[in-house]
């Protein structure tokens, strides 16, 4: 075993496979097909022009395409499970800090080329790059591991410090490094294959422009040959195009937003040829509570608080789709157990009583001789304030006073949030692949520039988070994560009121589509090889 610089393997490897190219390229032709399937879906969003898994940000058009062209060394199953994609099989040291990757032996790129370890090295290299100008968050993952080549399918990966979520980590798509051998991380974003991209992927793009993209089915591809022949992608500026392109028969898929409209309800109603699924985002809205300002300091003040609410009542009420939200760990994840883990609070008069908060002649909750009354933040978005003022609703019901106070996101953020500077707010939380909520609720995160901005703080919490990121059994994390769901109810750290769902629209006709949830939005094609368009379109 050696280690050597990323760009010096794939120079030493990039004739290998030559031999057999002509043959690759034989493969690549369309094969004589079952009756022709086409999949026509509506994008909201502007194609930047960089289908390069790389440089494609998050959401966008882009990486709805990146998601159909490349594959990674691991890929994430609809529920988070991280599984093997480009990769063998994987081993990892009892220490948790050496992983070995056996790359699979059956893959091409779309132009014939063999994949192998080059390509990888070579895909490291550019994240790893001082001068990389792609995702900054992307990059930063790679900046510590160091890189081994074994041999010509087998590549080793070490890490200074074990880390639960580093397999979650694999899946950025890998570039082909006998096209790209001459481009530096520098000039990545300027290459004109981010136009015209060759990967590994399900299916391989044809054609590109500001209106729409098509690409054709990759009948050598290494977990299948896609049952649809051709995906094509028109673009829409805003939301309402995209319903229209569905009204008017232009596309007869599309990914909706988090609101629901009577025009969608309509249109569903009226097409039997349409059904549609609820995807649940990897993502939750959260009360937050500030722990560190008084008198929300008190735990016991807080378990009033998050005993006050019906959260299916606030979701209907508020016109928004989600799923009444219960604790950290997302419905449908491999973490979540369902009807386990969640502690159970008093309900709302005895949880106020044990707070000290009594309701005076007046019906107002007093506590110290102080009548309660609180500012509730959020976002100036129209959901979100429909939901913040269901919660106010909710909560003066019990006696207490709440004032809700709008403010754009970035101001929300920047100058309230993160100081630590509210006493309630309603806001969302973004969960990494990997459910990890070391990040969002550790007690080193607070500070000016933590992430844990309820400042929840409990020693026991912090072990069992701790111990969870250690080990890379997932039974034993399951537990673990458990025990701190536990523990975030139980202290009402805050209250998670809903997990945010996306409609999907679709043919009454496919089968094969499994839901899973959202981490992206472009997950709603991780399995889209094993689609199929049974009955009549």
């Amino acid at each position: 075993m050696y280690r050597i610089s990323p760009r010096a393997i794939y120079l030493g490897l990039l004739t290998i496979g030559i031999a057999v190219l002509a043959t690759g390229w034989l493969t690549l032709g369309s094969v004589a097909a079952e009756p022709d399937t086409r999949w026509v879906e509506g994008v909201v969003g502007d194609p930047a022009m960089q289908v390069n898994p790389l440089l494609a940000a998050p959401g966008s058009a882009d990486a709805d395409l990146v998601a159909l062209v490349f594959n990674g060394l691991m890929r994430i199953d609809g529920d988070g499970t991280p599984l093997p994609d480009l990769v063998e099989h994987w081993e990892v040291t009892p220490d948790g800090k050496t992983y070995t990757f056996v790359l699979r032996s059956d893959v091409s790129w779309h132009d014939g080329h063999p994949f192998g370890v080059a390509d990888v090295a070579f895909t490291i290299g550019l994240l790893q790059d001082p001068a990389f100008s792609g995702v900054p968050s992307l990059a930063a993952q790679w900046q510590a591991v160091d890189p081994f080549v074994i041999d010509e399918h087998t590549i080793l990966l070490r890490i200074p410090d074990p880390t639960a979520d580093f397999v979650s980590r694999l899946t950025v798509g890998i570039l082909p490094s006998h096209l790209l051998g001459d481009v530096t991380a520098t000039t990545l974003a300027e290459t004109k294959f981010n136009r015209a991209p060759v990967g590994t992927g399900p299916f391989r793009l044809t054609s590109l422009n500001s209106d729409r993209a098509v690409l054709e089915r990759n009948s050598s591809y290494h977990r299948g040959a896609p049952s649809i022949e051709e995906v094509e992608l028109r673009f829409y500026s805003s939301a309402p195009q995209q319903i229209d392109g569905l009204e008017q028969g232009e596309i007869d898929a599309a990914l909706r937003g988090e609101q629901s409209t009577d025009r969608e309800r309509k249109l569903l109603a009226s097409r039997e040829d349409l059904e549609s699924v609820q995807l649940t985002r990897h993502a939750f809205t959260l009360l937050y509570i500030n722990n560190q300002r008084m008198p929300l300091a008190d735990v016991d003040l807080r378990r009033a608080i998050a005993a006050s609410w019906d959260s299916t009542t606030l979701v209907a009420r508020a016109g928004i789709r989600g799923i009444p939200g219960e604790g950290v760990l997302v419905p449908g994840s491999w973490m979540d157990r369902p009807g386990q883990g969640g502690a159970e609070l008093p309900t709302a008069d005895v949880a106020w009583a044990e707070a000290g908060a009594e309701l005076d002649d007046e019906g107002r909750r007093v506590r110290d001789g102080m009548p309660l009354s609180f500012e509730l933040l959020t976002n100036a978005d129209p959901a979100r304030i429909r939901l913040a003022e269901a919660i106010a609703v909710q909560l003066e019901a019990q006696g207490v006073a709440v004032s809700v106070t709008p403010l754009p996101a970035a101001t929300l953020l920047a100058r309230r949030l993160i100081p630590r500077d509210y006493e309630l707010a309603l806001f969302g939380w973004e969960v990494n692949v990997d459910p990890d909520p070391y990040l969002g609720w550790h007690t080193s995160q607070i500070s000016e520039v933590g992430h844990n901005i309820a400042g929840f703080q409990d020693a026991t919490a912090d072990a069992i988070m701790e111990a969870a990121r250690l080990t890379s059994d997932g039974g034993a994390r399951r537990e673990r994560y458990a025990a701190f769901e536990f523990r975030f109810v139980e202290r009402a750290a805050s209250v998670v009121v809903l997990y945010p769902t996306r409609l999907y629209v679709h043919p009454a006709s496919l089968a094969g589509f499994e839901p899973g949830l959202l981490f992206q939005p472009s997950d709603r094609f991780q399995n889209i090889h094993q689609w199929d368009l049974a009955g009549p379109r």
